[in-house]
């Protein structure tokens, strides 16, 4: 019986060590309307296993390692890499800074849906966005798999970024965001150099367009454990600096593309965007 009861207690050790250090694999996909009426279509991975998040996209990898204060953007194609401190400091923080957004969710009190084969509770929000207004309307679930590590990684993050420009406010309900979908009337843009009579013209283009709506859907979700270099830079990758200039040579794009999805952490990676229209700037 001792012996019985010690291989028991083995085993619930084992088994605890096992949820603690599980990982969670999320794989979205994201339709994107500008208000053009020619949808695209993005597909995104979220990797998550305890303070350290890689999130894959069609256009870039970024990596958050919240224990080491680090997060790494890398580049497969061209296989480098650049090296930034989180939270982001000096023009980096600044440019991520414009991107968090004010955002509370209420539960509409409507029936749970089921994505993905996951159910879900429906919530609300509304926020706003670089000048700009969006709502959002969420399904989320605690039933998922790996659910738990999900909000544990969340919740590290904010604490992570309290007290300084990208902290976020408003609440976020528990769960994996399995379905988001949000609209956004964009009526603030401007760009450096933009004279005043541009800025009026383009303002008034604005106001005619249709509003961008995104739909970000959970494909699939998986709990399971991650190896560790999931999360660290890949061997023969060369470190660069990042790039001065706007949105840093094109990194802070990749970086308001899910990196701080938002973050919500990884939510708002999966959040409301508010993309700049993809129109000429008027002469």
């Amino acid at each position: 019986m001792k012996k019985i009861a010690a291989a028991f207690a083995a085993l619930a050790i084992f088994a605890g060590s096992t949820v603690v250090h599980a990982g969670v694999v999320v794989t979205e996909q994201e339709v994107i309307d500008q208000g053009n009426g020619q949808p695209v279509t993005r597909n995104r991975t979220v990797m998550i296993q305890g303070n350290k998040q890689k999130m894959v996209t069609d256009r870039a990898q970024v990596v958050t390692d919240l224990d080491n204060g680090k997060m790494y953007l890398l580049n497969p194609e061209k296989k480098q890499y650049v090296e930034m401190p989180f939270p982001p400091q000096g023009p980096m923080a600044q440019m991520m800074a414009q991107r968090m957004s004010t955002l509370s969710f209420k539960k509409t009190g409507g029936p749970s849906k089921t994505i993905s084969g996951y159910s879900c509770e429906q919530y609300s929000g509304a926020g706003a966005m670089m000048g700009n207004q969006y709502s959002v309307n969420g399904c989320f679930s605690t039933k998922a798999p790996g659910a738990r590590d999900f909000d544990a990684f969340q919740k590290t993050m904010a604490a992570k970024v309290k007290g300084t420009p990208m902290a976020m406010q408003g609440e976020v309900p528990d769960g994996v965001p399995m379905q988001l979908d949000s609209t956004t009337k964009i009526t603030n843009f401007s760009m450096p150099g933009m004279s005043p009579e541009q800025s009026a013209k383009l303002k008034a283009m604005l106001a005619n367009r249709p509003p961008v709506v995104s739909k970000t859907t959970v494909m699939q979700i998986a709990s399971k454990d991650l190896p560790a270099d999931t999360f660290t830079v890949p061997a023969g990758f060369t470190k660069q600096e990042m790039p001065s200039g706007p949105m840093g040579g094109g990194m802070g794009a990749h970086m308001s593309g899910g990196g701080m999805s938002g973050n919500m952490g990884s939510h708002m990676g999966t959040g409301a965007p508010a993309p700049a229209p993809s129109q000429k700037i008027p002469e």
